[in-house]
């Protein structure tokens, strides 16, 4: 049942998002799609209503979501060029930017290296500081753009950086295309949340009852929340009350039991016959044959279809739009975040240190078992089969816990070996079949390597921060040796360096394991 139900949710919730195009997507239509052409590995850039390639092979790295006719792309410097489509080949930006969202009327909010983050115009103009405080920024949306502070609390800004919600709530959703938001007053970390609906102007609407519905997405769409309710789907109005479902699915389309249906604007349905997909109207009568094994709407007169691996643009009839051919493509998303690029350097070294000292780290101690650490509460243990590390987020680091021996392992037979050597990674899986898997809870740690990021910062950043902690090492207990290791009377060893943007900090139980890591300097 949970698995019908999380269908259900799937296809409501991409429903009331395909149909968003009725409306406007974050006020802003998507008349321009990124993609990849067929036989290239770089990207271009579609006119959705002509299917004319405006940008052909222009780009390495994948553009964002073309909104209010600007995108953005990563350069090989790993730095943000605004584009507008009026011109594809040449940046708007004379400035580096570090990250930036989408724009939306206008607007967008970007980051500079070392600098707090800012609001900025179509012309890549400063409208707008925001606060040092700001740690991220999404896009705008209803003029109201959701912010999270370095105290882990969340908030919203208006269009001229203005707070104009109090960042005083441990989750916050954007206002979308409506001006009631999903939020929670509780404690970021709480896993009992108590959430609540404001309006615009944050004020209270209602305090959703968790113990009779589950939420299933955080967005308000076409006027109403869709939640769980005893195993079956129901619509909330803005005052909570359980309200008719806005996408009914008319009663024609119901009794053809097709496989599957998804709303795609104008009285439209994506819908699935048999292992083909096709488009029928609210009479069922079918506008794009079902010869696909894929379709997506991008407007609701522009859908991109594929028989095998290679798509076209069509129209809601089914006739080709333009002459591109392309293997992927970028659709909207409103998930980009402008994210600061501006650390204290001061402090940021004073909390990393916070977390070792001669005989401890992250909370952990020499002589820790897996027991000890407790990192695998609820777990399925068969996704650590044959691995040595469990990764965990310890905001604002990421932290890898390191042991001598498997995490977990088949009872009735030996898993392969993972790699013994200490490193951060945070990719490594193995899966295993059958409820024989098992914790090897007496599995004794290592140590752990702790991971911060710094690519949005200036470089020379890593060598700064290196620098203040290399200077405080001795207040923890540590002393510098020449090969820049350090190592404490208590028989435990850390050694710091820096990579692709990512500050590392590796703490060893065993001095002799110890091994000097990389100090790999950015440029702009």
């Amino acid at each position: 049942m949970k698995k019908t139900l999380f269908m259900m949710a799937v296809v409501a919730l991409i429903a009331l998002c395909s149909c968003s195009q009725e409306k406007k997507v974050y006020q802003e239509e998507t008349n321009y799609l990124p993609v990849r052409l067929e036989g290239s590995d770089k990207w271009s850039i579609i006119n959705v209503a002509t299917g004319d390639v405006i940008a052909k092979d222009a780009y390495v790295n994948t553009p964002s979501p073309v909104v209010d006719d600007m995108f953005w792309v990563y350069n090989d410097n790993n730095r943000v060029d605004i584009y507008n489509v009026a011109d594809c080949k040449t940046p708007v930006n004379k400035e580096v930017f570090a990250s930036a969202t989408c724009f939306s009327d206008g607007l967008a909010i970007v980051s500079k290296p070392n600098e707090p983050l800012m609001i900025i115009d179509k012309n890549c103009n400063k409208v707008a500081q925001l606060s040092p405080s700001i740690l991220t920024a999404s896009m705008f949306a209803n003029g109201r753009a959701v912010i999270h502070t370095d105290l882990d609390r969340y908030g919203y800004i208006d269009v001229k950086g203005d707070t104009v919600i109090k960042a005083d709530m441990g989750f916050a959703a954007g206002f979308n295309m409506e001006d009631v938001a999903l939020v929670s007053f509780s404690e970021a970390s709480d896993s009992a949340k108590v959430m609540s609906v404001i309006d615009i102007n944050g004020k209270k609407l209602y305090d959703l009852d968790m113990d009779k519905y589950q939420i299933l997405t955080p967005y308000y769409q076409m006027g109403v929340l869709v939640v769980a309710k005893n195993d079956s789907l129901v619509c909330l109005d803005r005052n909570g009350k359980e309200v008719g479902n806005p996408l009914e699915t008319p009663k024609k389309i119901k009794d053809a039991n097709y496989r599957d249906r998804v709303y795609a604007g104008d009285d439209k349905y994506m819908v699935i016959k048999g292992d083909r997909m096709g488009l029928v109207d609210k009479d069922n009568n079918v506008l794009i044959p079902f010869d696909y094994k894929f379709i997506q709407n991008i407007t609701p007169t522009r859908f991109v279809v594929g028989k095998d691996s290679v798509m076209i643009l069509v129209d809601d009839h089914g006739k080709q739009v333009g002459k591109a051919k392309f293997v992927d493509f970028k659709p909207f998303s409103a998930d980009n975040q402008a994210v600061r690029g501006y650390i204290n350097l001061e402090v940021t070294a004073a909390n990393l240190l916070s977390f070792i000292d001669e005989d401890m780290v992250c909370f952990a101690k020499k002589g820790s078992t897996l027991m000890d650490v407790n990192q695998l509460v609820g777990v399925d243990p068969t996704q650590y089969v044959g691995l040595k590390q469990v990764d965990r987020p310890i905001p604002p680091m990421f932290c890898s816990y390191i042991f001598d021996s498997e995490i977990a392992s088949l009872t009735g037979g030996a898993a392969a070996p993972a790699d013994s050597t200490m490193t951060a990674t945070t990719d490594s899986t193995m899966t295993s079949t059958g409820p024989q898997a098992e914790f090897n809870y007496g599995a004794k740690l290592r140590g752990v390597a702790i991971n911060f990021l710094v690519l949005e910062t200036a470089p020379g950043t890593e060598e700064k921060l290196l620098q203040l902690m290399s200077s405080a090492m001795g207040t923890k207990g540590f002393k510098l040796n020449a090969d820049g290791t350090f190592t404490s009377d208590a028989g435990t060893a850390v050694v710091m360096g820096y990579e692709k943007g990512v500050f590392k900090l590796y703490y060893y139980f065993d001095p002799s394991e110890v091994k000097p890591l990389p100090r790999e300097s950015r440029s702009v």
